[in-house]
């Protein structure tokens, strides 16, 4: 079978199309074909070793971690899953034409979802579910800042929280993508390239602030989150690309009685949780059109390297999808 793998950790350029046997499933897991994946920051940190996540087994290794496809064989064990069936869900080595993960992470798909639609799901929205839902626990009502809100995460974040009845506060770093953040349902945008985050978010608010705030980019972004939380506001962390070394000042935390979660998704006591709001929330919601996922490219196993360094130079919204 055809993947996209590294033999080392160079960055993006390390990518090559590789010819490898296909794996089998183990106990408990489930071999399936692929028919789209979808494109993640971890991918990217991993093409520089810097993040060796779920399935990582030393190099050479295929990258992806998220998939849509039809199930091709079944592990010992698994009962609820069959060849044929339409899945999504987490997987290891998901670009590639074959990938394998547990049934207890993969998902039935309606046939009303694309497996390009799909595979665009499963980590932006756990992640998204998981901060808004079972960390923030978020009110109808209330101000949601997503900080950024271009990425596949983030946009997933907007679309939730505005379904969920939070009043949606979105930035990005230019004012295309602020419109388009605004066309997937923030009631206001802020271009942090030339708006100071915490100023706007005052002025929007009347001087009360935000109740959430979703950081997504660490440690520029949580100062921002810090400054721009309401009283008793909650701060759900889930990114590190501007840093991870944040500064933490204690009687600003203090003063707001603020609420500061982090999150690991692979990692998490919500994970389950969160995995049936994928469920039984967000897929349905697609299918019905109430939400729409944003997908700014769909490449081959070949297109993998350009698509990091795409995602690396911040030149998207939304999700890459690859279809091997």
């Amino acid at each position: 079978m055809k993947v996209a793998r590294i033999h080392d950790y160079s960055g993006p350029t390390a990518v090559r199309v590789d010819e490898v046997e296909v794996l089998q499933p183990g106990p408990g897991e489930v071999r399936i074909r692929v028919g789209a994946a979808g494109i993640n920051n971890s991918d990217l940190q991993t093409t520089y070793g810097t993040y060796r996540g779920y399935g990582y087994q030393g190099l050479p290794h295929i990258l992806g971690q998220e998939a849509a496809g039809e199930v091709d064989a079944v592990g010992l064990g698994v009962k609820e899953l069959l060849p044929g069936m339409r899945v999504v869900g987490h997987v290891r080595g998901a670009f590639a034409e074959m990938a394998i993960g547990f049934a207890s992470e993969l998902l039935p798909l309606a046939d009303e979802v694309s497996f390009a639609v799909a595979a665009s799901l499963p980590i932006a929205y756990l992640t998204a579910g998981m901060a808004l839902i079972h960390k923030a626990n978020i009110q109808r009502g209330e101000w949601v800042l997503v900080h950024p809100g271009s990425g596949g995460v983030g946009t997933a974040a907007v679309q939730l929280a505005q379904l969920l009845g939070g009043r949606v506060i979105a930035t990005a770093g230019n004012g295309a993508k602020v419109q388009r953040l605004l066309q997937l349902g923030a009631l206001q945008g802020i271009d942090y390239s030339i708006q100071d985050v915490a100023s706007e978010v005052s002025r929007i608010t009347e001087n009360s602030g935000v109740q959430v705030a979703l950081d997504g980019a660490g440690k520029v972004t949580f100062a921002h989150c810090l400054e721009a939380i309401a009283n008793n506001g909650r701060i759900v962390s889930y990114g590190t690309t501007t840093g991870m070394d944040a500064a933490l000042p204690i009687a600003k935390l203090l003063g707001r009685n603020a609420t500061v979660y982090g999150i690991a998704l692979w990692y998490n006591n919500d994970y389950q949780s969160s995995l049936g709001t994928l469920r039984d929330l967000v897929i349905p919601a697609v299918a019905q059109g109430k939400l729409q996922p944003t997908i700014d490219e769909i490449v081959g196993l070949k297109g993998v390297s350009g698509a990091l360094r795409r995602m690396e130079n911040r030149d998207l919204i939304g999700k890459i999808i690859v279809v091997p």
